[in-house]
């Protein structure tokens, strides 16, 4: 296997890697950033985690919440007993 094709294979496992978590894909990129040879492909990686990463915390996430909370698959309000505790000990 050429030289190549090693770093295509690796490239494409990275971004799919920071699909499934981004976090795990900022990781891989920072590692391929210390490869003089893999710079430009980790660059590539940690930005799309980035953007990846932001897109589901702020936009897609809210979005699944809402739409959960309004069919009815989510607990709106806990009803959690709250205990007092002694101000002081005797």
């Amino acid at each position: 296997m050429n030289e190549q094709n090693f770093s295509k294979k690796w490239f494409w496992i990275g971004i799919i890697i920071a699909f499934i978590h981004a976090l795990a894909g900022l990781i891989y990129g920072i590692v391929l950033l210390f490869k003089k040879k893999y710079r430009k492909e980790g660059l590539i990686i940690i930005v799309f985690a980035v953007v990846w990463g932001s897109l589901i915390y702020f936009i897609i996430g809210p979005w699944l919440i809402d739409r959960m909370a309004a069919k009815g698959l989510l607990i709106s309000e806990l009803n959690i007993k709250q205990t007092q505790f002694p101000q002081k000990l005797q």
